[in-house]
């Protein structure tokens, strides 16, 4: 009886397991407001006062989060990646900084956070080079 529960329910588990096929090239995102948050609450900012980049790269097949100066070296990495046909999600770490972008990939809105502790930052923008 186990046996055929099982077997009933692997094509489901197969299909949810199926992974979309990721933009091959990066997908650029300009930052139109940057937060910077403490405990104390939030103050917008710009990207140059706290030495973020005016725009970032989210590269989907290496799962990372790349400046946008000069193509940029991966400044943030060590991600996973969500897709379906609405939105687009990856998040990861670097040392003890952790990084998450969404992408309604309608309309290309993006928002994303950097943080660490005791600050965090939160960007909104909208990107490009999604399909």
């Amino acid at each position: 009886m186990r046996f055929l529960k099982f077997t009933a329910l692997a094509p489901l588990a197969a299909l949810c397991l199926l992974s979309t096929e990721a933009p091959a090239a990066p997908i650029a995102c300009q930052l139109a407001e940057v937060y910077a948050c403490t405990a104390a609450g939030c103050q917008k900012s710009s990207p140059q006062a706290n030495n973020l980049p005016a725009a970032v790269e989210l590269n989907v097949k290496q799962k990372n989060l790349f400046s946008g100066l000069f193509g940029g070296e991966g400044i943030l990495h060590s991600g996973d990646v969500y897709e379906d046909e609405k939105v687009l999600i990856l998040h990861g770490r670097r040392a003890l900084q952790t990084w998450t972008a969404v992408v309604d990939k309608t309309t290309g809105s993006y928002s994303g956070s950097v943080s660490q502790i005791g600050q965090s930052f939160t960007q909104f923008g909208t990107c490009t080079g999604i399909e």
